[in-house]
């Protein structure tokens, strides 16, 4: 189905600061709520971190190409956090790389630095800021030739956590109060029909004959990135911590309180496999930042999973 006129979505994407011609793949990501990490780190990954010095070198060197503007030396908070999401980013896209078993080549490179190299900016670039571009851009060409993943292992890692495919694949009902979300939760698991359910009780236009499924025309699932930059956040968050089969709520969303369903995966066998043989890369670099443990110093911020991004604290 199309996801009709009234369902959590609020905002869009605001793009981050552009830190330099050849930075288009930074695109500010963020995961699962933390902050707090080692003194001489500004963020880590699964145990794989951004030291505060290169940070800050990175900063430093972007604000002598004029890509950034300091203010009594220092980056501005939104500026740093968008600078720190791109580098996770970054983090995120070499692990994806390494598990699948893919690699950055020589032509990659070349490919890259040819493309630097056109830019009027280039040698205005510090060392350390070139060869994160360099190796940031090489790495998402290495990560544009990976596969999807086979489907027993799809249908793993979707029993798991489904967000680790970066996609959602997910049905609820919309009611006004939370005790209605209560007594429909206890109806649903009491054995309760859920298309049938959200007819009767979903203020949502046509949820009887949709059943709450929030889909798209070309099938059942959306691109988690989909509901991290479209979704009202409060429904975003709930949807995230949905387990297969099993209804989750009350979820409280600015439309009002969500039963929110995570379909069984023989329900989405089709749509969802469909959808990740389009973006396999980047929808598991979106599906890691969901579903790991992330940690940001805490002078910089924290991440909010339900948006995918790096926030004030």
């Amino acid at each position: 189905m199309s996801i009709p006129a009234n369902t959590p979505q609020t905002s869009r994407f605001r793009r981050p600061t552009a830190l330099a011609a050849m930075l288009v793949s930074l695109v500010l990501v963020a995961t699962s709520c933390g902050s707090s990490s080692s003194a001489n780190e500004a963020l880590s990954l699964n145990g794989d971190g951004v030291s505060v010095d290169k940070f800050e070198k990175t900063i430093l060197q972007l604000a002598d190409a004029k890509q950034i503007t300091l203010e009594n030396g220092q980056a501005t908070g939104d500026v740093a956090r968008s600078v720190l999401g791109a580098m996770l980013r970054g983090v995120a896209t070499s692990q994806i790389v390494k598990q699948y078993n893919e690699a950055v080549t020589q032509a990659d490179k070349d490919a890259v630095l040819a493309q630097m190299q056109e830019d009027p900016n280039f040698d205005a670039l510090g060392p350390d800021l070139k060869d994160l571009i360099l190796s940031m851009n090489s790495e998402d060409l290495a990560l544009a030739r990976i596969k999807a993943p086979a489907e027993k292992e799809v249908a793993t890692m979707y029993e798991k956590a489904p967000a680790s495919l970066g996609a959602m694949c997910v049905q609820h009902i919309l009611v006004k109060e939370s005790a209605t979300a209560d007594k429909v939760l206890k109806l649903l698991n009491d054995g309760g029909d859920f298309k049938k359910l959200a007819g009767e009780y979903s203020i949502e236009p046509n949820a009887g004959e949709t059943g709450g499924v929030l889909g798209s025309a070309d099938g059942d699932c959306l691109l988690l990135s989909d509901y991290q930059a479209q979704f009202d956040a409060g429904f975003t968050a709930g949807a995230l911590l949905a387990k297969p089969g099993v209804p989750t709520g009350p979820v409280k969303s600015s439309f009002g309180y969500h039963v929110i369903l995570a379909r069984p995966y023989a329900d989405i066998t089709l749509s969802l496999n469909a959808l990740l043989a389009k973006t396999p890369g980047q929808m598991l670099v979106v599906g890691l930042l969901a579903t790991s443990t992330v940690t940001v110093g805490s002078q910089y911020g924290h991440f909010d999973a339900a948006t995918n991004k790096i926030v004030a604290n």
